[in-house]
């Protein structure tokens, strides 16, 4: 007999539920071989230990509590999922702060292209909108291109990154806004 076959028998064997015809080779088995030996002793001491256990009684209320914990359970994961997805939902809020910062970039780059600004209705110069449009155009046309390159530079950047924390959500958010303090020098 292999060991296999004598481990899966040795419960039946304490248990006095092996069948007549399989005692004999498991016992000659046991007897040449320690390692089986060994495993009945430690099954043997369970089974003794089992017995000389009192039982406990259950509450009242066990299966109760236990549905209860279940569909809770239940709840909070519904929920969890629920939540994952929240990132990819705005706000009406984050969605109007999406729309108008990418209006303003929208309009920003149609002012710095000579051939789109000419389409738009306000380009003859005629009204007040207009004139300050032109204005503050010509401001930035005489600008060193220097000057001008590092201020496109950041506010680009302020405008990328106030449209990645309106799409983010939230926790992201949150997280982002942790990180930026902790690398805050404290005052």
């Amino acid at each position: 007999m292999r060991c296999s076959q004598a481990v899966q028998r040795l419960q039946l064997y304490i248990d006095n539920q092996l069948p007549w015809e399989k005692i004999p080779p498991l016992e000659v088995h046991l007897t040449t071989c320690e390692e089986c030996k060994r495993e009945l002793v430690v099954l043997e001491e369970i089974a003794t230990a089992l017995e000389t256990t009192q039982t406990v009684m259950e509450p009242l209320n066990l299966t109760a509590n236990i549905m209860q914990l279940v569909a809770f359970d239940v709840h909070e994961r519904e929920r969890a999922t629920r939540e994952m997805y929240i990132p990819l939902r705005p706000s009406l809020k984050e969605m109007i702060g999406v729309i108008v910062l990418a209006t303003i970039t929208t309009f920003g780059i149609i002012l710095g292209q000579p051939a789109l600004r000419a389409g738009l209705p306000f380009s003859n110069g005629h009204d007040q909108f207009a004139q300050a449009i032109l204005a503050t155009a010509h401001f930035f046309a005489s600008m060193n291109s220097g000057t001008l390159t590092a201020a496109l530079w950041v506010f680009g950047t302020l405008i990328g990154v106030s449209i990645t924390l309106v799409l983010a959500g939230n926790d992201m958010r949150e997280e982002w806004f942790k990180a930026i303090s902790h690398r805050l020098p404290v005052w």
